[in-house]
């Protein structure tokens, strides 16, 4: 089986990262993963870029992240792709196949209503994962709030609720009454290997980003920690 990381933040890019992308790649290797999927925080959420520079600055100093795990990834043959985490009052979700470029075109993507959003990724061909949509934390605005409209599957283990296991527990049942994808995450922060127990496997490798989406599409995938 081929194991991968699907909820992962860096020091560079979120400011609640303890490791830079290398270090989470390599540790991600570590504990068995063929490769990861980057997913900073994004500008509406915990990120470590200012706020007050220019759009193309921004997301240049966003890619941080992504590019330093890439690079270390490349080096001892750990497939890296970038994601990122779009919040919306502390709801959130993992963005995948919406690249630098997409993100660079779209400065509206501040001001936009999610829906809206939602709408361009699908249509670039971009998949939603609502990460952990029942957790509850002081940040959350409205603690299970969700868009069953707008994306394509639920994280429905996330291994850093180690102690509210009722959490993945309610997400596990929204997928269900909406029939959306089961998916698993990490969200790991650092490079501890006891939050490293999420994610996906296949039982064939990947060949690219958008290959891993398709084969998740068809429920190819095995969920790991849930």
């Amino acid at each position: 089986m081929y194991k991968y990381e699907t909820h992962l933040h860096t020091s560079e890019s979120s400011a609640c990262g303890r490791n830079t992308g290398a270090e989470m790649v390599q540790a991600c290797k570590r504990a068995g993963y063929a490769g990861a999927v980057i997913t900073d925080h994004f500008f509406n959420g915990n990120c470590a870029v200012r706020r007050d520079l220019g759009w193309k600055e921004r997301v240049r100093l966003f890619m941080r992240g992504y590019e330093s795990a890439k690079s270390e990834g490349d080096n001892i043959g750990f497939d890296v792709y970038f994601g990122f985490e779009y919040g919306l009052g502390g709801s959130d979700f993992l963005i995948y196949n919406f690249g630098e470029d997409k993100i660079l075109a779209y400065p509206e993507i501040m001001t936009d209503s999610f829906e809206t959003f939602a709408e361009r990724v699908h249509g670039a061909g971009g998949f939603i994962i609502h990460a952990h949509p029942f957790r509850r934390e002081v940040y959350i605005q409205q603690p299970g709030r969700v868009f069953p409209e707008c994306t394509d599957a639920v994280e429905i283990f996330n291994a850093s609720h180690l102690y509210h296991p009722e959490y993945d527990k309610n997400a596990r049942k929204y997928a269900d009454k909406y029939n959306l994808i089961k998916f698993s995450g990490s969200d790991t922060h650092s490079t501890d290997p006891k939050y490293l127990k999420g994610g996906v496997a296949f039982e064939r490798k990947p060949e690219s980003l958008e290959d891993m989406i398709n084969l998740i599409k068809q429920n190819k995938h095995i969920i790991l920690g849930g």
